[in-house]
């Protein structure tokens, strides 16, 4: 009885399944043939329901990155995007690092140096 069940269910979940694959096959089919002349297209999404079509932006429309200010860390040396960087400030000088741990590093080094 109960394994009946479990066996109905799991075949109407198939069931609901296929038929959602066979619907979402013919959305896409219908995107693709409305927009087969289009030369931009990346590729095709499907998020919460909904097929969109992915189209390439042209590089005249892309953003372009702003270059910010580069910074060393005085731990190990690397230089970091300022806005990327892990700061603290110290002896009313402003400190920047490139991780969480040459912070660490810097401040047990200034403990060390104030002892």
């Amino acid at each position: 009885m109960v394994l009946d069940f479990i066996v109905n269910m799991i075949l109407l979940i198939g069931i609901i399944s296929l038929f959602n694959l066979t619907r979402y096959i013919f959305k896409i089919k219908k995107l693709i043939k409305m927009h087969k002349d289009n030369p931009n297209i990346q590729g095709i999404t499907i998020v919460n329901g909904e097929v969109k079509i992915i189209e390439k932006t042209p590089q005249s429309e892309k953003k372009e990155s702003v270059v910010s200010n580069q910074v060393i860390d005085e731990i190990c040396g690397k230089s970091i995007e300022e806005n990327k960087a892990y700061r603290i400030v110290y002896g009313e000088k402003e400190h920047c690092f490139c991780s969480w741990e040459c912070r660490e590093a810097f401040i047990k080094k200034k403990q060390e140096e104030g002892n």
